[in-house]
């Protein structure tokens, strides 16, 4: 029997002693209920000891970026006539301002033939012929057969296996009868895809003629040609995009929305550890309850943060950043830290080589950055020695052992009932033979005391 329950004990001896059983085996399985009790919490303590890991990790993502020197060479460029240029910029560029003259764009060259055609279809000429041009230091000659039309002709310039980088095109102008009109272009801008040499053909140059095809701009008046409007050759990390003639300004500023954003990250991070760890250990009045972490190491975790968030780090040699409140944190009454947008943002665009020296250190010099301070310090609690891994490990060797010993105790408590049950079987048999002997005992008593009175009477 694996219950200890029998339905019809005591129905021979008329005892109740399945409530019997049922109540001396529930006074015995308190024992178990307080260990299973015992299992509930201490997995809720494991859930909480997951949550407050999370957090400090959560804190440790941007400390570990600020302890970076590439978090700090994020750029933007900004122009000042975007009708004259426009840039990118790439991250370390270096930090300036140019002043920058368009003088002329970068074009493509253009030649158009003079006379005009009636349609695409009508045809060039009865014999069979060649064409010729030349791109930059490029001749190409191009086989034209009789009968051929002024739209076949584009399809065998531009089908042209030798074709340097010429594209042929027709064009109607719609100023007289023969309005259709064969459009030579080059594919690319600047001097070297200039087209000249035109053979066979009758053709103006429209683009070009007399004319540089090279994009000409100054800087800080230096003046400078290049071949296409997009120029990346000239301010170091800078591409300039030339959009029209005209003067603009050029400044490359540091990225300070990257930095503002991994520090504010960080004190957020720091807010939400701290009360999370408050919330798990402090005793709550409203349901008269500790936290679930109250009497663990881990209540000391919001301390050992205030410190390090507190201490100073000197990688700034002239002392301007040395520490979180020279970026306008402060401390309020539950632990929590707030930031002064004002002060950071002023201290980030005023002295960026400060603020970068004071989280990242001077490694040459053996300075240890505060970023560095509190990535050592967050990875000294969240490893397999710190205080919430150490609690978490002791806690599932509790669950463990509390697991192993509700089963043992079950299993002893069962065969303890099995037994029992057996023995209760026995004792109804028993009272039931009793009785059973009893009631015949009786009626033998009786039958007794019958014939007696009746040979009495017959005296």
């Amino acid at each position: 029997m694996a219950t200890g329950t029998i339905s019809s004990l005591g129905v021979g001896s008329g005892l109740q002693l399945q409530d019997i059983l049922d109540q001396l085996k529930a006074v015995d399985e308190q024992a178990i209920t307080t260990k299973k009790n015992a299992v509930t919490t201490a997995q809720a303590q494991l859930q909480e000891f997951s949550v407050v890991n999370g957090k400090l990790f959560d804190m440790k993502s941007p400390a570990l970026d600020l302890t970076l020197s590439s978090t700090y060479l994020g750029r933007t460029v900004s122009t000042g006539n975007e009708d004259a240029l426009t840039a990118t910029v790439t991250d370390g560029a270096t930090v300036q301002s140019k002043s920058v003259t368009v003088n002329r764009l970068a074009t493509k060259s253009l030649w158009q033939s003079t006379s005009g055609m009636s349609g695409e279809d009508a045809v060039l000429g009865t014999v069979d012929t060649t064409i010729g041009y030349q791109l930059g230091d490029t001749a190409v000659t191009v086989d034209v057969p009789a009968g051929t039309t002024l739209g076949e002709l584009v399809d065998l310039i531009n089908n042209d296996s030798n074709n340097p980088g010429v594209v042929a095109s027709v064009i109607n102008t719609g100023d007289d009868s023969n309005p259709y009109h064969l459009v030579l272009e080059s594919a690319g801008t600047g001097e070297d895809n200039r087209i000249s040499n035109i053979s066979n053909l009758v053709m103006t140059e429209v683009q070009g003629n007399g004319t540089s095809l090279d994009a000409s701009f100054a800087i800080d008046g230096i003046t400078y040609t290049r071949q296409s409007n997009t120029v990346s050759d000239v301010i170091s990390g800078v591409t300039m995009n030339l959009q029209g003639e005209g003067t603009s300004s050029l400044t490359v500023s540091g990225d300070d929305s990257k930095i503002t954003d991994l520090i504010t990250k960080l004190v957020t991070a720091y807010n939400d550890a701290v009360q999370q760890v408050r919330t798990d250990t402090d005793y709550n009045s409203d349901t008269g309850e500790w936290g679930t972490l109250a009497r663990t190491s881990v209540r000391s975790i919001p301390y050992d943060l205030q410190n390090v968030m507190t201490g100073s780090a000197y990688g700034d040699s002239t002392g301007t950043i040395t520490s979180l409140f020279d970026l306008g944190m402060q401390f309020n009454r539950d632990g929590t830290i707030t930031l002064d947008a004002d002060t950071l943002a002023a201290a980030i665009a005023d002295h960026p080589d400060a603020v970068q020296a004071f989280f990242v250190g001077d490694e040459d010099a053996g300075i240890t950055g505060f970023a560095d301070t509190v990535n050592e310090q967050l990875r000294s609690m969240t490893g397999d020695t710190g205080p919430v891994e150490t609690e978490a490990t002791a806690t599932q060797d509790r669950i463990d052992s509390l697991n192993k010993q509700i089963e043992a105790d079950t299993d002893r408590l069962n065969k303890k009932y099995d037994m029992l049950t057996q023995q209760f079987v026995k004792l109804d048999q028993y009272m039931s033979q009793m009785t059973s002997m009893s009631d015949y005992l009786t009626s033998q008593f009786a039958s007794f005391s019958d014939t007696s009175s009746s040979s009495s009477s017959s005296s």
